[in-house]
């Protein structure tokens, strides 16, 4: 018997999808037709309207056909190079520029036909287009063998490629644009149109939304703008209606279950309150005052706290588990990393031992003896807090009495282990789970993606400390740059120095951590203890080089973001981040958080290339004239969207592909609104569109799906 060509049916069954090409569409995520379909156009050439080069003028998006005429590139000095093209038709020329995009230059060929788009400039009196995006044109009868980047999966299909709005993709090594947009073509054709729709009908009409058939099939190859805008509005509610579903299902499982009701705040709590050299700020007491309220409440916490970087959410977290302490149960503290794990180990020992508060760490590189001994006390009850990564929720891990588990940089570890970090001895559904996100989330990010979780914040930073300043500086005047570091050191403070790489590789314009390190130590610090840190080390290097930089044995400390979350090192005053442009905001964010976090002045430098183009040059500016995490979140948000920025593939949901909760704020509200009331009807999703929808959910999210309703 045929098997029923659907979504789920593996890329491989499509023609001209030999073993090569699979493996280079794994690379872009696709394995099966349904992944394929979702593989959306990150934007559309519309070839129906492109000018004349004589029509061009400077300020406008354009989008230009033509002949390749010259291809060249030129060395701009310190290793930099320009790579140029001119392509011409018979009214003019233009020229197309790109910065350190060398592997771009066995595409181009002279005589090829070529399609660019993108914002003319006028430049040295000529006219150019800098970074387009383009596509180069195959010869007429090109042989394509299984491996090769282009060539139609189908003859017939050559006209998907011009004369209408053309889809644009994401690609990788082995694949080209048109092929990829014939094999899409080509799934399309073979799907059966006749399938049921996932959403119910009567909210179809209601909203004015497509089918998903109609919206697929617009959304890859629409016949004008109306088209893909209804197409985009229908899957766009898809996605939000498929998060806020499995949200609300979560959150209604936890009104489900009895929590364990604790009493009020006893000495321990207020002992350490007492103890510390500074007062909680407002917010800090605030959020301890929900934290509280909800362990006394008679139901399961499952909240959220978040907060900008340094605002003191751990401290907020390590009270809440002396909450759960005093009144006999233990807690779990997890953080995404074993060296903020130990850190965290580390400095929670030192606060709980004037309490008589027993605190352990077990991460994944503990020695099998230690971690047998923490295990056996764990389960003896002689360990209060187990502070470690996710080698605390695996099996063997028996927390008897577990009364609070503290999921720390939620966002690194996902949906599922969040649900997992409930499980105890007892009743693991009687466990409070307070989740810590250190990545500031925008508010309507937090309720798209966090739904089933209440949501506090700590919006102020503790007292005396000074504003971070940001400066940008070109390669050519890094000297002052290590001029400031070199009197920070001398002056007893220290240093972080940070590239995106570990290694330089061949045809990559990149500094790398490195080669960095061995300049520095040899001739800028060579009287200096310079380290280096980077995610090849094993587990022990890593913490015995972050312990020396915190004891102040290392003034310069080299490496690569695994310094990116939660070190606390108040001596250190200066970070220098080297072609910042290849990080995100979060993460940029989240490096200079490491500074400032003592009574001295500190300075951010970000090392860049002159040659920045236009989009990165105005992030990097963005990002150093913003201090507030929650302003940069909104921004990475809105401009770089809902796949990439920060908050949404941290959260672990895969659903969210087309959705931007800033732009599309209204759309939420609508699909909030819509599942609740869908919920309060079938609950359980038994009716037959319940049973259709239940379907689609374990479909997109797996067997997190599974376990929402609790």
């Amino acid at each position: 018997m045929k098997k029923e060509f659907n979504t789920t049916t593996s890329v491989q069954f499509l023609k001209s999808v030999g073993p090569a090409r699979a493996r280079n569409l794994a690379r872009l995520g696709i394995e099966t037709v349904g992944d394929l379909l979702q593989h959306y156009p990150r934007r559309y050439f519309d070839r129906s309207h492109s000018l004349p080069v004589a029509q061009v003028r400077p300020g406008q998006e354009v989008t230009v056909q033509g002949e390749i005429l010259t291809v060249g590139e030129r060395a701009t000095g310190r290793g930099r190079t320009v790579q140029t093209i001119s392509i011409g038709d018979d009214t003019g020329v233009l020229f197309c520029v790109w910065f350190n995009q060398r592997f771009l230059l066995k595409q181009f060929r002279s005589g090829r036909r070529i399609m660019i788009s993108g914002l003319a400039q006028q430049f040295r009196g000529r006219l150019q287009v800098a970074h387009p995006d383009f596509e180069v044109f195959e010869p007429v009868n090109a042989p394509v063998a299984d491996g090769g980047a282009d060539g139609a999966a189908d003859p017939a299909a050559a006209s998907l490629h011009t004369g209408r709005m053309v889809p644009v993709y994401g690609l990788t090594g082995g694949i080209g644009q048109h092929w990829l947009r014939a094999l899409v073509h080509q799934a399309l054709e073979k799907l059966p149109s006749s399938r049921q729709d996932a959403l119910p009908a009567d909210l179809r009409r209601r909203r004015g939304l497509l089918t998903w058939d109609e919206a697929v099939r617009a959304v890859h190859f629409p016949a004008n703008q109306q088209a893909l805008a209804g197409a985009l509005k229908r899957l766009k509610y898809q996605e939000g209606f498929l998060v806020q579903t499995l949200m609300a299902r979560r959150r209604n499982g936890y009104g489900r279950r009895q929590g364990l009701m604790l009493s009020k705040p006893g000495d321990l709590t207020r002992d350490l309150v007492r103890s510390l050299p500074f007062a909680l700020t407002g917010a800090q007491r605030r959020v301890l005052a929900e934290i509280l309220a909800d362990l006394r409440s008679g139901r399961v916490m499952h909240r959220l706290v978040q907060g900008d970087v340094g605002c003191g959410k751990t401290l907020v977290a390590f009270i809440a588990c002396l909450f759960v302490i005093e009144q006999g149960y233990q807690a779990l503290l997890m953080a995404p990393t074993e060296v903020l794990a130990r850190q965290h180990g580390q400095s929670l020992a030192r606060l709980a031992e004037p309490l008589q508060v027993n605190v352990a760490t077990l991460t994944g590189s503990t020695p099998a003896a230690e971690r047998r001994a923490v295990l056996a006390a764990l389960a003896d009850r002689e360990i209060d807090l187990l502070v470690g990564t996710n080698a605390v929720i695996q099996d063997g891990v028996y927390v008897p009495d577990l009364g609070l588990s503290v999921v720390d940089e939620q966002h690194r570890f996902g949906v599922r282990q969040r649900g997992l970090s409930g499980r105890g001895g007892q009743d693991e559904r009687q466990s409070h789970v307070l989740v810590m996100s250190a990545t500031p989330i925008p508010r309507s990010l937090a309720l798209t993606l966090y739904g089933d979780l209440d949501l506090s914040v700590i919006d102020a930073l503790p007292g005396g400390r000074q504003p971070i300043r940001t400066d940008i500086v070109p390669e050519r005047d890094e000297a002052r740059v290590w001029e400031h570091c070199r009197a920070e050191v001398a002056a007893g403070r220290q240093v972080y120095v940070v590239h995106p790489v570990i290694e330089e590789t061949a045809g990559q314009d990149l500094k790398a951590a490195t080669a960095e390190f061995e300049r520095l130590r040899g001739e800028i610090f060579a009287d200096r203890n310079v380290a280096l840190l980077h995610g090849r080390l094993k587990a022990r290097e890593k913490a015995a080089v972050m312990e020396a930089f915190n004891r102040g044995e290392v003034s310069v400390l080299v490496a690569t973001t695994v310094v990116e979350v939660g070190l606390d090192v108040p001596r250190a005053t200066v970070m220098v981040i080297h072609n910042p442009e290849r990080f995100g905001l979060a993460q940029l964010h989240q490096l200079r958080g490491r500074i400032g976090r003592g009574e001295h002045a500190s300075r951010c430098f970000l090392v860049c290339d002159g040659h920045l183009a236009g989009e990165s040059r105005e992030r990097i500016r963005f990002f150093a004239s913003h201090l507030d995490g929650f302003a940069l979140a909104e921004q990475d948000l809105r401009v770089r969207g809902p796949g990439e920025a920060w908050g949404v593939r941290q959260s672990g949901l895969p659903g969210f592909r087309l959705l931007n909760p800033v732009t599309d704020a209204d759309l939420i509200r609508l699909c909030r609104e819509d599942s609740r009331a869908f919920l309060e009807r079938d609950p359980d999703l038994d009716s037959p569109a319940g049973r259709r929808l239940g379907v689609l959910l374990e479909q997109v999210f797996g067997s997190v799906a599974g376990t929402m309703a609790g």
